[in-house]
């Protein structure tokens, strides 16, 4: 079994309560919307170490509990100051043995992989429908820097996507897009457990971009980010791509930083920023978004009691949102609260999926704010995007 090869890690784990927390809502998602000890992450472990010696198998029940984590990290962060144990590697391992073994796993995760693999995207759409949100803007074929939206911003967010791409364009940046010929990054596939289809579909990407002179990829999903960044280089043996991965938020700080864009107009606005999982404990990416945000004039930036390394996952990720949406949608619900809690009318991110999943939980309160990328606030800065889209009744063209 995969696992086997962090079974020194296993059996470091002494079931202290680092990565539980002191309740149930403190610090893990999955603990909070199941209650079970073994959706913790010591109990990921105990079961992890029952596998290995033989006391367990995986089974279809056992799937909810290895399937149900949302990946989120916050586990892991709280674990390096007690065994150091990668408990998100682990988990992801066990996902592993799910697939190679056999074992049924939630219908939506194969679904999910499936239509990557029929159509290039999460969504089952059309090449046609994966391109609609460029519909009158201009890209530059070979500038070497490619501008990847992934499958969110491509298919869900396309105003939004059009106005990140109008501001790095006015910021002086000439970016190549792939046009029909943009696919998935690849994350459903080893969120899923499948990793040779992860292995095979990250070699052809990585072919393809070297082959379009791609030096430099700049993204706004996340996942797409860790995907180049930490992940193809792993499953691929390499110790780095032969491209730079930027993601957007360090490219709009760059923007701020060096004044590349005149940001002209206030933007009067009370807001708070989420920290997306896998830029910020995966990848440490937590400044970049906030100084985009306190360079836009007229803006009010408070923080969640919980943010940076300690922020709660908005429950989009792990493949919940698609596997089990009731219990994605009760942790958006928890991390909306607590941004109302701010007293702030505006919630910002830097995460596509973040985005959709807050976006989700305001329709299930029914509250009276919006949830906007950090691109967004400072287009309206810029004269890029109108007022307008502060509105919390406002309504995408998309």
């Amino acid at each position: 079994m995969n696992i086997k090869q962090y079974e020194d890690m296993i059996y470091a784990c002494g079931r202290c309560e680092m990565c539980r927390g002191q309740d149930f809502g403190e610090r893990c998602p999955e603990l909070y919307t199941q209650f079970w000890e073994s959706s913790t992450a010591r109990g990921r472990m105990a079961i992890a170490r029952a596998i290995l010696e033989g006391k367990m198998q995986y089974t279809e029940e056992l799937a909810e509990r290895i399937f149900g984590c949302f990946m989120c990290g916050r586990c892991r962060e709280e674990c390096k100051k007690a065994a150091g144990i990668d408990i998100i590697a682990i988990t992801q391992a066990m996902r592993q043995d799910f697939v190679e073994a056999g074992v049924k796993i939630p219908q939506a995760a194969n679904q999910m992989v499936q239509s990557i693999l029929e159509t290039g995207n999460i969504f089952n759409d059309t090449p046609k429908d994966h391109i609609a949100w460029a519909e009158g803007l201009k890209f530059e074929e070979g500038s070497g820097v490619l501008f990847f939206p992934g499958c969110l911003a491509s298919h869900r967010f396309k105003e939004k996507t059009a106005t990140l791409v109008k501001v790095l364009q006015v910021a002086g940046y000439k970016l190549d897009f792939l046009g029909k010929e943009q696919a998935c990054c690849g994350t459903p596939f080893w969120v899923t457990g499948h990793m040779e289809k992860a292995r095979v579909w990250a070699e052809k990407t990585v072919a393809k971009y070297k082959e379009r002179g791609v030096h430099t990829v700049i993204t706004p999903c996340p996942s797409c980010y860790r995907a180049f960044k930490e992940v193809y280089p792993q499953i691929l043996g390499l110790e780095e791509l032969p491209f730079e991965v930027r993601h957007s938020s360090e490219v709009l700080e760059n923007i701020v930083c060096e004044k590349k864009l005149d940001l002209k107009h206030e933007v009067n606005v009370v807001l708070t920023y989420h920290d997306p999982c896998e830029i910020g404990r995966y990848h440490g990416i937590y400044e970049p978004p906030r100084e985009v945000l306190k360079a836009v004039p007229g803006v009010e930036l408070r923080e969640m009691p919980r943010n940076r390394a300690e922020a709660f996952c908005c429950g989009g990720g792990g493949g919940v949102k698609l596997t089990y949406p009731e219990k994605s949608e009760k942790v958006a619900v928890a991390r909306l609260e607590e941004a109302l809690g701010t007293g702030a009318s505006v919630v910002t991110t830097a995460c596509p999926a973040c985005e959709l999943n807050l976006t989700h939980a305001v329709y299930a309160k029914d509250a009276e704010v919006r949830v906007l990328d950090i691109a967004e606030i400072l287009a309206i800065s810029a004269g890029i995007a109108d007022e307008e889209i502060l509105d919390p009744y406002y309504i995408p063209e998309d």
